[in-house]
């Protein structure tokens, strides 16, 4: 993951335009921001918004105009709709979080989708099975206090490959899934 504090050029209910220092990595599709973002606070982690590239151009001076489609609670998920399982309620709420597969030694680092205190959602382009044992830390509020917790992989939900612009030069990006992981464990009990 890279992290930039940028300014917008424009906002609306739907997108954002923003000038990156940066050139976007050819396959990159998604970002989560922090907006309005509070500089005062720059060292705690706030909670982020997930958004889609939509646009990106160069600008004379070096910099590049990308433009953001947000993904608010009213627009449609990009991942296919299937019957709500879990039982617990959760908070839909994008934080980076930790997980790897029980016995490897490195975390990837994403993001959450939602997350509840009986299991959580997030988004991956690495492969994931049913019943894989994982391990997975949310470094925020009271969920960093409980360390890595034990989970089990309940459910994928794989999205569809998504096309940039056709003069984009890496016209496809990766595909992301969508995996719902629940909690088990002593750890788990104590959130």
């Amino acid at each position: 993951m890279r992290l930039e504090v940028t300014e917008t050029v424009d906002v609306s209910r739907e997108g954002v335009l923003l000038r990156s220092k940066e050139d976007l990595d050819a396959g990159m599709s998604r970002a989560w921001m922090v907006f309005p973002f509070d500089s005062a606070e720059i060292d705690a982690i706030e909670p982020e918004t997930a958004a889609r590239v939509v646009r990106i151009e160069r600008v004379g001076d070096g910099t590049y105009r990308v433009g953001l489609q947000l993904e608010t609670p009213h627009r449609a998920p990009a991942f296919p709709l299937v019957t709500e399982r879990r039982a617990s309620q959760r908070v839909a709420l994008c934080l980076p979080i930790f997980v790897r597969l029980d016995g490897a030694p490195w975390p990837e680092e994403t993001m959450t989708r939602d997350f509840s205190r009986a299991g959580v959602k997030f988004e991956t382009s690495r492969i994931f099975r049913i019943g894989d044992a994982v391990r997975a830390k949310i470094p925020w509020g009271e969920w960093a206090e409980a360390g890595e917790i034990s989970g089990r992989v309940a459910r994928v939900e794989t999205g569809e490959r998504e096309l940039l612009p056709a003069a984009h030069p890496a016209r496809h990006t990766a595909i992301f899934s969508a995996v719902a992981v629940k909690w088990f464990g002593r750890k788990a009990n104590l959130l």
